[in-house]
């Protein structure tokens, strides 16, 4: 997989005078197929619905991808900063302002293709040595399931790395990870299912509640009008 450390693009609604600051800053991961790198832009199922969402609500922004472990710090602290495509898990719910849905996923367990490891349960999962990345959901999942020795990488580029190498038995990430890690030629596959979950954009506290509710109302028109599936499809 290529995976890349920082792009950036911004995008201005309305021309002419100087140049302001956007209203919102936007942060993702390279994860994909929900948000990724492609000619220098970022993209995915996620992002497209994003900035399609930003532009119909009239919220001029920035976005760039970095290290998951930054954009949810930074998501968590700064004035009208979000970040995207974020798991809505319960312990991180007090920590932000909501928009969703993007999507639904599932949180599982992956082997190496071929492994003999195969927890029937997460009873049996917590035996082996099973890793994720710093900051991710998963974190927290593995934690509530009662995992212990918890695996940690910088990033998912990562911790798949170790997987291949034998150097950890699972990996916990989402069956979209997966798909798209599968569409790359990567030798694994599905070991256990952990849980459903839903992908939002998580904005601080100090955002914005009114632009937040519009972030949220244009989302809502996209789902009823049916650009959500549409970029769903491209996807698939």
């Amino acid at each position: 997989m290529n995976f890349v450390t920082s792009v950036a693009t911004a995008v201005a609604l309305g021309l002419g005078g100087a140049a302001q600051a956007a209203d919102v800053m936007l942060l993702t991961e390279d994860y994909a197929p929900m948000n990724f790198e492609r000619d220098g832009e970022i993209v995915g199922l996620g992002a497209d619905q994003v900035f399609e969402m930003m532009n119909r609500a009239g919220i001029t922004y920035e976005a760039e991808l970095t290290q998951w472990s930054r954009a949810i710090g930074q998501a968590e602290r700064r004035p009208n900063t979000c970040v995207f495509s974020t798991t809505h898990t319960e312990e991180r719910d007090p920590n932000f302002q909501w928009v969703e849905p993007l999507a639904s996923d599932s949180t599982i367990l992956v082997r190496k293709a071929g492994s003999d490891i195969a927890p029937a349960s997460i009873d049996d999962a917590r035996g082996y040595r099973t890793g994720t990345q710093t900051g991710d959901y998963t974190v927290g999942v593995l934690e509530e399931a009662g995992f212990e020795a918890i695996d940690l990488a910088p990033s998912q580029s990562a911790t798949l790395k170790k997987l291949l190498q034998g150097r950890i038995d699972l990996m916990a990430t989402s069956g979209s990870f997966l798909e798209a890690a599968l569409a790359d030629g990567a030798e694994i596959e599905e070991a256990l299912v952990i849980s459903t979950t839903t992908m939002s954009v998580a904005c601080s506290h100090k955002t914005d509640q009114a632009l937040v509710a519009r972030m949220q109302e244009a989302l809502q028109s996209m789902i009823d009008d049916g650009t959500q599936a549409e970029i769903m499809a491209k996807y698939e």
